[in-house]
């Protein structure tokens, strides 16, 4: 009823007429209003009749949600995201009441647990649960549609999120009195949110709103379900880490289409809310909107959220939580984390995870007071509005996002060696991977003489490439992009910040209109390779690249094992390496296939286009802004396959059983 009430708010507030059903009734008549008391009163009566055990009541429950699917099925054309909510919601009530229907207790109450907690979650967990499932989502229909303007919503909600609150209050109280830590959040809430909820009905709506959203996860997190959820998850590591980046995106769209999130009158378009979404998690950077111009304060907030999330792992971040709070994952979360981290063994990944979070926030704290103290100085940005920029682009660049709040990217900078430089730090820390920072730190500490074969590759490839793609770009476009810039040295800047970014970055500084063919071969191969593995850069990884060129000698050779520095490489990297390459070329390949086969796009513009996508690097010579509604999900797909990466996709979708079955050799002639 909460939900029926408010979503005809929304939509009588967008329709010409103010009229809920203004598409098939006459002006003036004020059917969602009287929509609204008729269901209300329903639904009222209804829950009495539920209780005192009618049976009109038990027939009459899943009519009154068929009328609202009915009374919003017709506003699908006017308001697609509204009324799909409103239906798909009350299509899951009627599935659950059903359902419900055949596996009740015949007591009609479940067995009590012996703990308190856990009793009282016995008793009232699942009606609690699914009201303040109601009360959040009301509550972001009211702040995220802006409905504050309407009274009657407004008080709907504060009414409801009062019930709500009173009949959750017993679990509240216990679960403070058996963990006191959590006093902590809940000061932290009141202090911020109580001065502000004074008088300001909408933040006090907002607070509401957070403390229910916090119950409700503490809830779920100790429902059977969630646990049995957990251990499937940690069964299969690939598959949690897939979730997880698909949550944080599907969460990220949804506040992307409020119209708190848009600088303009209307909300953004939901396709493009997910474009950019995902395009922020998965920390690539491809926009098809304009940052700075589309996006409000608050958008531009959820956007750096999403890529500060998303360069590190949700896990990840959990996990230091854990730590912190003097907790421990149990043993299945440790080899969870072992194989997102790519650990030797699941006790360094505590030690690993601190140092994570710990050096982000440092180094990109370093990084943002550099860059505010040039916009504000040099460039006379005001101090908040300079804060922010550095933020904003100290975390885009440590996490190789490539958003920027500049339409031009960073070309405004290409004479300023100092912001450039900044940049380039940032983007090689970030790209390194997290092990061999630690590792690098670990040294200047003198606790590690010798670097370990992984840090050694990543440190001499990486300079490899970042050398070899200066002098690449410096070379075929000295004359072409390069030409604007008056001095040697600023074009040699300009081609050694090109040839870092390139390979997960997704800034430039020179204009990439009219680039030289060879080049753009070049910047596909580069953004093809990405950054280490560990990082928060994309691509193949720079470590499988150079197990791939070990492998070539031992195969012209003939050698049984594969070589590399001096080291020999088992044949599961081998092997590995090459289903990475292979995997990951088929799908570029793929992906360039349909955007040539859907857009009238040149060939080297779908082929650039698809492979920044796969290695999240976000650059585009053009072709993004080509999209049409079909390639734009494409590329939302191929941004999140890249993320997760080939292989951990191929692990969550396929089964872990491995079959005994083994079949006879035979020879086959290849080459």
């Amino acid at each position: 009823m909460v939900l029926g009430v408010l979503a005809e708010r929304v939509v009588s507030g967008q329709a010409q007429a103010g009229n809920f059903l203004a598409a098939i009734v006459p002006p003036g008549i004020g059917l969602g209003v009287i929509y609204s008391v008729v269901m209300a009163v329903m639904t009222v009566l209804g829950a009495l009749g539920l209780l005192a055990g009618r049976r009109w009541a038990s027939v009459g429950f899943p009519l009154l949600l068929s009328i609202h699917i009915g009374m919003f099925v017709p506003v699908l054309p006017q308001d697609a995201q509204v009324a799909g909510v409103v239906i798909l919601w009350n299509l899951l009530l009627i599935g659950d009441y059903l359902f419900s229907l055949s596996v009740r207790n015949p007591r009609g109450r479940r067995r009590a647990a012996p703990d308190d907690t856990a009793a009282w979650m016995a008793r009232y967990g699942d009606a609690v649960r699914h009201l303040l499932v109601v009360a959040v989502l009301g509550a972001m229909a009211v702040g995220g549609f802006a409905l504050t303007a309407s009274t009657a919503a407004r008080y709907v909600c504060l009414a409801f999120d009062v019930a709500v609150i009173t009949l959750a209050a017993p679990f509240v109280l216990k679960v403070l009195r058996q963990h006191p830590r959590y006093l902590i959040a809940l000061g932290l809430l009141l202090a911020i949110g109580v001065p502000q909820a004074i008088g300001s009905v909408p933040a006090l709506l907002a607070m509401l709103g957070i403390f229910q959203a916090g119950v409700l996860l503490v809830m779920l997190s100790r429902s059977q379900l969630f646990a049995d959820l957990v251990q499937s998850f940690y069964n299969r590591p690939a598959l949690l880490i897939l979730s997880t980046f698909a949550g944080l995106a599907g969460a990220g769209a949804l506040l992307l289409t409020f119209p708190a999130a848009s600088a303009g009158p209307y909300a953004l378009p939901f396709i493009d809310a997910v474009f950019t979404a995902v395009s922020a998690t998965c920390v690539n950077g491809l926009i098809v909107v304009d940052t700075p111009v589309a996006f409000s304060a608050f958008g531009q907030g959820v956007l750096l959220l999403l890529i500060q999330l998303g360069g590190l792992g949700i896990m990840v971040l959990s996990t230091f939580a854990t730590v912190l709070l003097g907790g421990r994952l149990a043993l299945r979360g440790e080899q969870a984390l072992e194989e997102m981290l790519d650990l030797a063994s699941p006790a360094s990944a505590y030690e690993l995870t601190r140092f994570i979070v710990v050096s982000t926030l440092l180094i990109e704290a370093i990084g943002a007071i550099a860059l505010a103290a040039t916009f504000h100085y040099h460039y006379g940005y005001e101090p908040l509005d300079a804060l922010w920029r550095g933020i904003f682009h100290s975390v885009a660049s440590f996490c190789n996002a490539g958003f920027s709040l500049w339409s031009d990217s960073l070309i405004q900078f290409q004479r300023d060696a100092f912001v450039e430089g900044v940049h380039m730090v940032l983007v090689v820390a970030g790209g390194l991977g997290f092990t061999v920072l630690a590792a690098l730190w670990l040294q200047m500490r003198g606790t590690v003489r010798r670097q370990s074969l992984q840090t050694r590759v990543v440190l001499l490839v990486s300079l490899g490439l970042v050398l070899g793609g200066a002098l690449l770009f410096g070379l075929t476009e000295w004359n072409h992009s390069l030409s604007g810039l008056p001095t040697v040295g600023e074009k040699m800047l300009n081609a050694l910040f090109q040839s870092i970014t390139l390979r997960s970055g997704g800034f430039n500084t020179v204009s990439f209109d009219g680039l030289e063919r060879s080049t753009i071969m070049m910047m596909i191969v580069w953004m093809f390779i990405g950054a280490a593995p560990g990082s928060t850069g994309g691509g193949i990884k720079i470590t499988t690249f150079a197990v791939m060129l070990a492998a070539l000698p031992a195969l012209i050779r003939n050698q049984p094992r594969a070589l590399l520095l001096r080291r020999t490489i088992p044949h599961d990297i081998v092997y590995r390496a090459a289903t990475i390459m292979t995997v990951a070329t088929m799908a570029a390949v793929l992906v360039f296939f349909l955007l040539l086969a859907t857009h009238n796009m040149s060939f080297e513009t779908a082929a650039f286009e698809a492979v920044s996508a796969l290695a999240t690097v976000g650059l585009s010579i053009g072709g993004t802004s080509e999209l049409n509604a079909f390639g734009k999900w494409l590329i939302i797909v191929t941004m999140f396959i890249g993320r997760v990466g080939p292989i951990s996709l191929a692990l969550a979708l396929g089964s872990s059983n491995q079959s005994q079955i083994t079949f006879p050799e035979a020879k086959i002639m290849v080459g």
